[in-house]
């Protein structure tokens, strides 16, 4: 390479390199950073895009990359774990278009300063108008091929993205800030942003929601699906290395707070099939070795040094050249395709194993040539799902849930209701739930007996389904305890669901009065023993309610919050003339304003 011209030698003395922190969105460990320029408004360009503009305009945009290069991953070398972190490095697309453009330079840097080739992951920006796509694509295939991992930047807001995912697909997608920015709150992009994290799912990429800022922009992320995070709410972009941390401890403790149902994990976890996995650069010996070792084998991960995973290698992939005339002696030539592992590897889906698993058999599914799907925890290989054993899974959850179900009334148990809280206080939407308790049941149970306690509790679960919407969400805690709970849209109103409580309490009130003796009836109560044997009135049947609104974008809350306010606010619901006590998430009362 031509030496750089002194005039643009001393822009280095100016320029710095900032990294900023790319995370794994379910576990808060750093995965690489990406670098930044920084100093090019000393220099006198508006923006660094103006920057670039004039290096290419003056025919020396790849001559300046290189240097820049070098300086990069000298500073990147400084960082704590290194070895262990991805680069992100911004490369412009108009660089192919240099003529003295050549082949192996980035290698060479590589070695000189002994890191891993994997380590680099080349970002190729829609940001430059891509006036001629196949100069584009070739400039993507000619990394790809050299194996370098390649990153699509600002994904979405250029015209070309999918027509660069169906010409090379890359291995990261990072999704503009456009469509994260307040996602919280904004319906519209949070389907949007979905339908790209499940797309770069089905065809093996990794997705990176970039620009993030809030915590709840963060978990929405998380709840679609994306793998990594970027932006402000993790850090900003720092020149000073040492800030850069392998965990971030805010990251963590926002997991924490966000609890969920641990249930699908748990079974997932009991039936995971760990394979022995393949390092992506080993020898195809090692590959045939690892099969003939153990004939039940007929697939093999592949993974990085950062124990990622890349794909599979089915067995069948390899049939046609093992049991060809030449074929171990074609996989053993250094100098043949067929002697290496990325010849033979097959996209699959790839899951972390916090996801759903309403989630994971929707990918599958979408994926109809794949066997199964790759479990991840924190990024890295844990096992393998085979269909078959998606099935076992699915048939013991289901097991799991007809054991929760009541008997009596038919309704989901304390499994499936503290399900549904955990998954309604991840989605972070308006909401509402609600806690019943029957008012004076010991009394009636003891007086009248244990099956026409029966006849009172499945006299409340009919009205439930009578008054309330089938729509909502009905559940049996147990005994004279039940559940309702219902996400709040523009059809499901927060007045009108309280209404509609309203409604079955005095409903419940009006027709449990039947269940009672004439002169019991007549009388407005019982007469019978208390637990210390003194002759006492009890009052008639009712059913109290204790109804919590949840706001949108409300303070973290868990399951444990809810019960504790619930054990509060009952006592409030059982002295109201009403029965019904109506809160917001601090418990603030908001009774008033429902008429």
């Amino acid at each position: 390479m031509e030496p750089l011209h002194p005039f643009y030698e001393r822009y280095f003395d100016i320029l710095e390199v900032a990294f900023q922190p790319i995370v794994d969105i379910h576990s808060g460990i750093t995965f690489g950073v990406e670098a930044l320029l920084r100093g090019t408004d000393t220099l006198g360009y508006p923006s660094i895009e103006s920057f670039f503009d004039h290096l290419y305009e003056n025919n020396i945009l790849y001559s300046f990359d290189l240097v820049l290069r070098e300086k990069v991953i000298q500073k990147f070398c400084t960082l704590e774990g290194y070895h262990h972190l991805k680069l992100f490095y911004n490369l412009d697309n108009r660089v192919l278009e240099m003529i003295n453009f050549s082949k192996g330079n980035t290698y060479q840097l590589l070695k000189r300063y002994d890191l891993d080739y994997r380590s680099i992951v080349f970002e190729l920006s829609e940001h430059n108008e891509i006036i001629n796509l196949d100069h584009f694509t070739k400039l993507m295939k000619h990394y790809h091929d050299e194996g370098f991992c390649i990153a699509i930047d600002d994904f979405g807001i250029g015209q070309s993205g999918y027509k660069l995912l169906y010409h090379c697909t890359p291995n990261i997608i990072k999704i503009d800030r456009f469509f994260l920015s307040s996602i919280d709150k904004d319906p519209k992009k949070k389907l949007l942003t979905r339908n790209m994290v499940q797309l770069a799912l089905l065809i093996g990429c990794k997705v990176v929601a970039e620009g993030i800022e809030t915590e709840r922009e963060f978990l929405i992320c998380k709840e679609i699906g994306a793998h990594l995070v970027q932006g402000y709410y993790i850090q900003r972009p720092t020149i000073t290395t040492t800030e850069i941390q392998l965990k971030y401890p805010h990251i963590i403790e926002s997991l924490l707070k966000d609890k969920r149902c641990q249930g699908d994990k748990n079974i997932i976890l009991k039936r995971l099939e760990v394979l022995k996995p393949i390092v992506i650069g080993d020898s195809m010996e090692s590959l045939l070795d690892l099969l003939k070792e153990d004939k039940e084998i007929f697939l093999v991960p592949i993974i990085d040094a950062a124990f990622c995973p890349q794909g599979i290698i089915h067995e069948h992939r390899l049939k046609s050249v093992i049991y060809s005339q030449f074929g171990r002696a074609l996989t053993q030539n250094r100098s043949s395709n067929l002697s290496i592992l990325e010849t033979y590897i097959e996209t699959i889906p790839i899951v972390d194993i916090m996801m759903p698993l309403e989630k994971i058999i929707e990918l599958f599914s979408l994926s109809p040539s794949a066997p199964g799907v790759l479990i991840v925890e924190a990024s890295r290989y844990i096992g393998y799902l085979s269909a078959r054993v998606m099935i076992e899974v699915i048939h013991e959850r289901n097991l799991i849930r007809a054991r929760d179900e009541n008997p009596l009334s038919r309704l989901p148990g304390n499994f499936r209701i503290n399900e549904y809280i955990a998954q309604m206080l991840e989605s972070h939407s308006e909401a509402i739930i609600v806690y019943f308790d029957f008012d004076h049941f010991k009394p009636y149970n003891d007086y009248y007996g244990f099956r026409n306690g029966d006849r009172v509790i499945l006299l409340f679960t009919e009205l439930m389904h009578k008054v309330l919407s089938p729509d909502y969400f009905k559940g049996h805690i147990g005994g004279d305890d039940f559940f309702m709970g219902t996400i709040l849209n523009e059809s499901i109103q927060f007045e009108t669901v309280c209404l509609q409580i309203q409604r079955l309490i005095q409903k419940f009130i009006d027709d449990v009065a039947d269940f009672y003796d004439p002169k019991d009836r007549e009388r407005g109560c019982i007469i019978s023993e208390d637990r210390e044997g003194n002759i006492k009135e009890f009052k008639l049947l009712s059913v109290s309610a204790v109804v919590i609104h949840i706001p949108q974008n409300s303070p973290f809350l868990t399951s444990e919050d809810l019960q504790r306010l619930f054990v509060v606010e009952k006592k409030n619901a059982k002295k109201s003339p009403k029965h019904i006590s109506i809160v917001d998430a601090d418990g603030v009362s908001i009774i008033e304003s429902i008429k």
